[in-house]
């Protein structure tokens, strides 16, 4: 699987921030995966029991080992401005991406991938073009949410909050 690292400087992926159940995850659009995947932590943030059928899938890396897949989850509303996408995503231990949408998906919603301007359109189910609009990452980012800085905050975690002014501007 490629490392988000890989995929940001590869310019054959996009890759940026999808909302399944009102949650950010890093998502990350590739033609090199003929499925679509899901890290196992994001499954147990979105609670996808529902959705949830034993498989068996054989997964094939880049190294040639072969991986075992045992979890599906089906029709997974991934949603990208006002439409939905609904996708049957694999459980795998992503490090990287939180979920893989591979041509299978990028198929079902007629995908086209626009690497130099980094956007994806895709066709929902009123037949309207909706885009996608990527991330360029020059560098990783050091930066959380506020609604995951709370959650880390409730769990006791300890937190700073820095203001910074200009004191040479304009008096």
């Amino acid at each position: 699987m490629m490392s988000k690292k890989e995929a940001a400087t590869s310019g054959t992926v996009v890759t940026g921030t999808l909302f399944l159940n009102s949650m950010p995850f890093c998502v990350l659009f590739g033609t090199g995966a003929t499925h679509s995947f899901i890290s196992t932590r994001s499954t147990f943030q979105l609670d996808l029991e529902y959705a949830k059928i034993e498989a068996n899938y054989k997964v094939k890396l880049p190294n040639d080992s072969i991986v075992d897949c045992l979890i599906l989850y089906k029709h997974v509303p991934i949603s990208l401005g006002k439409s939905t996408f609904p996708g049957d995503l694999i459980q795998f231990d992503l490090f990287d991406s939180d979920i893989i949408l591979g041509l299978n998906w990028l198929h079902a919603y007629e995908a086209k991938i626009d690497c130099k301007d980094v956007k994806v359109t895709l066709i929902d189910e009123k037949g309207q073009e909706v885009c996608f609009h990527g991330q360029i990452e020059e560098k990783p980012c050091s930066s959380i949410s506020a609604m995951k800085a709370s959650k880390l905050l409730c769990q006791g975690c300890e937190g700073y909050w820095c203001y910074a002014t200009d004191i040479q501007g304009k008096e």
